[in-house]
């Protein structure tokens, strides 16, 4: 648990106590940033702040749409972004409430995009263009995620070209759940910054609201590019099951083929070993005939469908 007061003007921070009062700012704007909240930090900003009990309801439990609510004197928003590690896709989420004059950022895990806001910000960073780089960042940590993911599809491309497996199969799968999970958070973020460039909410300066349509439009584009890798891995599994199809017709053709080619010697030799008077083996002019023709057969139908191009 970690409450820290960020003092814009010279990047200090403090630890707050847990019975300390409302921070006020001598510059008139406060970010306090509440990591890993326990009950007792949740109750004293309920208690200081007056936040309704839904809201610090998101706070506790951790699995939100990214979302926008607004209330009397401030708004509560869920900010959603994705970091990938060893393959796998991890939703790292942030709890935002926005007064008139402070910013509460809520989060269980370190996120990146905190920090780097905070080298940007100044004394005269007002608390919603502060939330625009909280919001920006988060956003753009998603263009080197999806750089990753169009270069393991075409990687993909290449091995289901070349020797394709039962776990590149796997493979597609996991990418396209990735990339469905991808879509559910994306989606709803981008409906945030919409509104929040739409001017509609008065905690947002209609300056502030151009910066968050920019916002909106990385979303967007983000959002394409998903459905993007989408069908690209749509392709890559036909891709496969065409190649492992035709892996198999032609294994099948072989079988045939050979299949075919030693029918008319079955039949040749049992027909010889019928139990008749004079035993082809009796008779070396018969077991001559029967011994070319084991081969002649054989032989003839082999050139047949090699000049016909099925071998």
């Amino acid at each position: 648990m970690t409450i820290s007061q960020i003092q814009l003007d010279n990047g200090a921070i403090t630890q707050l106590a847990r019975k300390a009062k409302r921070p006020v700012s001598k510059r008139g704007i406060v970010w306090l940033d509440v990591s890993m909240p326990s009950e007792d930090d949740l109750a004293w900003l309920a208690r200081e702040y007056k936040f309704h009990p839904l809201a610090i309801e998101d706070c506790r439990n951790f699995n939100q749409r990214a979302k926008v609510e607004t209330y009397d004197d401030y708004l509560f928003l869920s900010f959603t972004t994705s970091a990938r590690a060893n393959g796998n896709i991890a939703v790292q989420e942030m709890e935002a409430f926005l007064g008139a004059n402070y910013l509460i950022t809520v989060h269980r895990e370190p996120l990146p995009a905190l920090d780097a806001a905070r080298r940007y910000a100044n004394s005269k960073t007002r608390v919603d263009f502060l939330l625009y780089l909280f919001a920006d960042h988060m956003t753009d940590a998603y263009f080197p995620l999806l750089d990753d993911i169009d270069d393991e599809i075409d990687m993909l491309e290449d091995q289901i070209l070349e020797n394709p497996t039962r776990e590149t199969l796997q493979r597609i799968f996991t990418l396209k759940q990735q990339l469905i999970h991808l879509r559910k958070v994306t989606g709803p973020m981008r409906e945030v910054m919409n509104r929040l460039a739409g001017t509609r909410d008065r905690m947002i300066d209609p300056r502030t609201a151009l910066y968050f349509r920019d916002v909106y439009d990385h979303l967007t584009r983000i959002y394409e590019l998903i459905e993007t890798s989408r069908d690209l891995l749509g392709n890559a599994l036909d891709a496969y099951l065409s190649t492992v199809s035709n892996r198999l017709n032609e294994v099948m053709k072989r079988l045939t083929l050979f299949t075919t080619i030693f029918m008319p010697i079955s039949f040749l030799v049992g027909l010889g070993g019928i139990n008749f008077q004079q035993m082809p083996f009796d008779n070396p002019t018969a077991f001559t005939i029967l011994l070319a023709t084991l081969v002649i057969f054989p032989s003839a139908m082999l050139i047949w469908f090699v000049r016909s191009k099925w071998v």
